[in-house]
């Protein structure tokens, strides 16, 4: 284009490609909420039985979030515990991440009875 920046255009194709990119490193058999975000970080290891209703209640949120299965085993925290079953690791947007800690305490008691 006449009168741009060699590089201009490209730069302004990279910040709105980002802004739309699902995360490239979300492991084959994983779920997303449907919702994207620009950077993630992982905030609980779930059981797969409540992944779902985790997925939904955030995406209620307007929490960007998805889940795939942990990629090594998780180990209990109290001694005396033993160790959990299958575990998906949840991650969600990082802007949103207050939000989503108030949604999973207030939904994992519910879950755990």
């Amino acid at each position: 284009m006449a009168g741009t920046a060699p590089g201009a255009h490209t730069c302004a194709q990279l910040t709105v490609s980002a802004s739309l990119f699902a995360p490239a490193w979300l492991p084959p058999g994983g779920r997303g909420n449907g919702l994207r975000a620009t950077s993630w970080a992982p905030i609980a290891d779930l059981p797969v039985r409540h992944v779902d209703t985790v997925l939904d209640a955030l995406r209620d949120a307007n929490v960007p979030a998805h889940a795939a299965p942990a990629p090594r085993p998780v180990r209990p925290l109290a001694p005396g515990r033993r160790a959990p079953g299958a575990v998906w690791r949840l991650r969600v947007g990082s802007t949103s991440y207050a939000t989503a800690e108030n949604v999973l305490m207030q939904l994992l008691r519910k879950l755990d009875r």
